[in-house]
């Protein structure tokens, strides 16, 4: 059995944080990236036009 003592529990609020921070920043570096590749293929997408010319 683990001894519990407030060193051991500040140390698992640090490591949750931490992961956390992490974990944030990721998802909020993904984010802006994912929306500018969607709108980079729909303008190449518009850009290129109707090459089936189906009526």
């Amino acid at each position: 059995m683990c001894k519990v003592t407030l060193v051991s529990i500040c140390i698992k609020c640090l490591q949750i944080e931490m992961v956390e921070a992490l974990l944030s920043g990721i998802v909020s570096g993904l984010i802006p990236i994912t929306l500018a590749g969607l709108f980079v293929t729909a303008y190449l997408q518009y850009r290129r036009g109707d090459q089936l010319d189906i009526r």
